[in-house]
């Protein structure tokens, strides 16, 4: 049947990484200071609306980098972006 592939869209080395899989689409970000970690959000409707707009992933990725506590909910545990 037909996979859908993880693709890597754009991305912010050391910042954040945006992926897509079919029409969903993922930003991983880089938090921690000493101990660094990535947290993953499934981006929604409205997040999604908005990939285009100048400046909107960097501020969104801030966002969730400055305040990640605020967006473990939606964190995507185990999320890989390939095999």
């Amino acid at each position: 049947m037909g996979e859908t592939r993880m693709q890597l869209i754009d991305q912010r080395d050391w910042t954040w990484t945006l992926y897509a899989d079919g029409e969903r689409r993922y930003l991983s970000v880089l938090c921690g200071t000493i101990a660094m970690y990535e947290l993953t959000i499934e981006l929604d409707a409205g997040e999604r609306a908005r990939i285009g707009e100048s400046g909107f992933l960097d501020a969104l990725a801030r966002e969730v980098s400055y305040r990640p506590d605020s967006y473990k909910a939606r964190h995507v545990m185990g999320f890989r972006a390939s095999d």
